[in-house]
């Protein structure tokens, strides 16, 4: 029996009889749920409309206060105000400064609360111009009394004008006070029914979680029932998979075995095709150096001098090949090497083979650069003709003197092949060097082409003779971007 086939029917143990439960159970959970998110919402709702009512009622109450406020800082004003036109002592005139302070700022926050309500705020403003009136006339009758008048002043606290304001003063606040009582009823009354509905809404909340938890119960229950047979079966199919991993584990095992194997092959392979070319690559370049010895052979031979320096140039451009071939170190591609082991052998072999004396010095500066191997016996063959030229032109009537060499990268990024010597210049001794049409020219030029190299040579402000080729379609990487573990071969 296949897994999928045991699964199905581990999920389909009595499954006709428990299609009618399974649907009684999803309408009463789906209506359970929708009652629950209901109620929720609306105790959300009615928990907010409660709040704000609760909101509108505490304003109510802090409007009333501060009507009342309002009188009785008024009338504080008309205590002071006699106080001190009765006594003509000032202290009376302290609390009189503080409540008219107090009675402005009160009803500058009153008009703010009932903003939304347009006709209490029409009320309220109406107090507010009646209140400066009363206070004006209080005002100017304490002027009065500063100024010593007090009869006057006595006068007009007399007159009807003062009480009048008095009066209308208190119908507008108690008209405002009887509509912030009949608003603070009306308030209570919905507070009331919000409380009552957030309570309806609690009691079926709590009926849908209940209805909710039987039905988990009931669930948990048949699961419980059914549990045991299917992990029965389970075990069973359990057993039935580690066979099968099992069965999949031998054969892996023997894939495995397989590709280490053809892996190791493919390693042999490698190493043999190494030992091949490295076999090649000294077989060639021996074959050359021999070629080298059979030139020098004939060269001692010939008696003719321009046959014999004929001879000498193609020896030391045989034996730059050889060179090149038997210090030619590949990298784990087996296709690139790095030029500056390169250059510094065929360097150092041309120094001991043509040096002689010694008083002639070449120094080096290469960039750790890799190339292809091909790029790089051109570039040993442009190299050792150039140090050539230098040594047999540079320093005709003189014992001494010192060439360099150089392999680097430009500021722009690209490569530079370079020659400089402190010899006698180009004006004094320039025939074979390059530019002056010889053998060696055509070479370094022909060879320089590949990569759209350009040649420029100048004589030295304090001697000498400088030789630069630019390659700009060389190819050079960087060491730490190539693997240079490999073989010489």
């Amino acid at each position: 029996m296949t897994g999928l086939g045991l699964t199905t029917r581990i999920f389909g143990i009595d499954r006709a009889g428990t299609e009618d439960m399974r649907r009684t159970n999803a309408a009463l959970m789906a209506v359970s749920f929708l009652l629950l998110f209901g109620a929720a919402v609306a105790a959300l709702m009615l928990a907010d409309r409660a709040r704000t009512n609760t909101d509108a009622v505490a304003r109510t109450i802090e409007v009333r206060s501060e009507l009342l406020s309002v009188l009785n800082l008024l009338q504080g004003t008309e205590t002071g105000q006699r106080g001190y036109l009765l006594t003509r002592e000032t202290k009376y005139l302290e609390p009189y400064n503080q409540a008219r302070f107090e009675i402005e700022q009160t009803l500058t926050s009153l008009e703010g609360r009932v903003a939304d309500n347009p006709r209490q705020h029409k009320r309220v403003e109406a107090l507010h111009d009646t209140v400066r009136q009363r206070i004006a006339i209080l005002d100017g009758t304490i002027a009065m009394a500063r100024e010593g008048d007090f009869e006057g002043a006595i006068r007009i606290v007399g007159n009807d004008r003062g009480k009048a304001l008095m009066d209308e003063a208190r119908r507008l606040a108690s008209e405002a006070i009887s509509e912030e009582n009949a608003l603070l009823a009306a308030r209570a009354e919905k507070a009331k029914r919000s409380h009552t509905w957030l309570f309806v809404s609690l009691i079926g909340a709590l009926s849908a979680s209940f209805i909710l938890a039987m039905l988990s119960i009931q669930l948990a229950r048949r699961q419980f029932l059914t549990m045991k047979e299917r992990r029965d079966q389970l075990a069973r199919l359990n057993e039935e998979l580690e066979k099968r991993v099992a069965e999949r584990t031998r054969e892996a095992e023997k894939a495995r075995a397989l590709a280490e194997a053809e892996a190791e092959r493919a390693e042999y392979e490698r190493g043999r095709v190494e030992l091949l070319l490295r076999d090649v690559t000294h077989r060639v370049g021996n074959n050359l150096a021999m070629v080298s010895s059979l030139l020098r052979m004939q060269q001692t031979k010939v008696e003719d001098g321009e046959a014999r320096s004929a001879l000498e140039t193609a020896r030391g451009r045989i034996q730059t090949i050889s060179t090149a071939q038997r210090r030619l170190r590949l990298g784990a591609d087996l296709q690139s090497t790095r030029a500056d082991e390169l250059l510094e052998a065929v360097v150092s072999d041309l120094a001991d083979s043509t040096l002689e004396n010694g008083t002639i010095t070449i120094r080096s500066t290469f960039d750790p650069l890799i190339v292809a191997s091909r790029d790089a016996t051109t570039l040993a063959v442009v190299l050792g003709e150039l140090v050539s030229n230098a040594i047999k032109h540079a320093f005709h009537g003189r014992s001494s003197g010192e060439i360099t060499a150089s392999f680097t990268l430009g500021p722009d990024g690209v490569p530079v092949l370079a020659v400089v010597d402190d010899g006698i210049g180009m004006g004094e001794a320039s025939e074979g060097r390059p530019g002056q049409g010889g053998l060696g020219t055509m070479i370094i030029e022909n060879l320089s082409r590949q990569y759209a190299g350009e040649i420029k040579k100048h004589r030295n402000e304090a001697g000498g003779t400088s030789v630069f080729i630019t390659l700009p379609k060389l190819q050079v990487r960087q060491p730490e971007t190539v693997s240079e573990e490999g073989a010489e071969l």
